[in-house]
């Protein structure tokens, strides 16, 4: 460590009151590398502070949010179940319907229509799958529920049956079109299964974003914390090297300890406001 001279006799120094302290101070930070390690200890000190108030703030917010997702969740009976995010599960459930376009594409095939308007009734039926998982996942109970399982039992025999007329027509053998389009359909019909119950273990759109929200906050608030901790402990090594050198300015200057530990004392209070 650098070492720092004699800034003035100790006749001068060695006075009482705290004028004696401000004169000292003045000649220790003469030094042009202690005055700015001096001003870079303030400086972290507050943007410390600063970091300290911000991550509270985050932290508050944070646990607003995850009480408010929480209130949203019972409300809407998703506290127990529901564990997949709005998109996720969406895009889960649009992926299982999606898998189903070519079996679909055979039932519009059954109209003989040219390439686009048969593809065109294939994003119908799919449509209408999706639209049908949505309904049943929705209604969870009363006649709604019932006329809408009812509604996906009937489109899912219709669509087996277009199988089944366009694979006889091109084929020509009965039990190979039937077999074709029962497996067919039952494949259609496992889809549905599978979107359906990925969507009941879906929270819906408000859950989904105020979790989102309360984790935004609690990971924001944990990398504050960690940039504070992280600034704390810079903050006081550099502290402890600036007292060690305030330490050897005082065995310099002073000839008894008392004198040394106010200054000492001084100094740390000068740290810390």
């Amino acid at each position: 460590m650098e070492s720092i001279e004699r800034m003035a006799p100790p006749s001068q120094l060695e006075l009482d009151g705290s004028d004696t302290h401000i004169v000292t101070m003045r000649e220790f930070l003469e030094k042009p590398r202690i005055a700015r390690d001096f001003q870079d200890l303030k400086a972290d000190a507050q943007r410390l502070d600063s970091i300290g108030r911000e991550g509270d703030l985050l932290k508050a917010g944070a646990a607003e949010a995850e009480l408010e997702a929480g209130k949203l969740a019972r409300t809407h009976d998703e506290h127990r179940q529901h564990r997949l995010g709005f998109r996720f599960g969406v895009m889960l459930a649009a992926f299982f319907v999606a898998l189903d376009a070519l079996p679909a594409n055979l039932a519009a095939q059954a109209f003989g229509l040219d390439v686009v308007p048969t593809w065109g009734i294939t994003a119908v039926i799919v449509g209408a799958l999706g639209s049908g998982m949505w309904a049943v996942t929705h209604y969870r109970n009363g006649w709604g529920r019932a006329v809408t399982i009812a509604a996906l039992s009937v489109g899912l025999v219709a669509i087996g049956s277009l199988r089944y007329w366009f694979l006889w027509v091109t084929a020509g053998d009965l039990l190979s079109a039937v077999l074709e389009a029962v497996a067919l359909t039952v494949f259609t019909t496992m889809m549905v299964w599978l979107g359906i119950l990925v969507l009941s273990f879906t929270k819906s759109r408000q859950v989904s974003a105020a979790d989102r929200r309360a984790r935004s906050l609690r990971r924001r608030a944990d990398r504050k914390a960690a940039l504070e901790a992280e600034l704390g402990r810079k903050l006081a090594a550099a502290r402890s090297e600036f007292l060690a050198d305030a330490q050897l300015f005082s065995f310099r200057t002073f000839h008894n300890d008392a004198r040394r530990n106010q200054f000492l004392e001084y100094v740390r209070a000068e740290l810390a406001r």
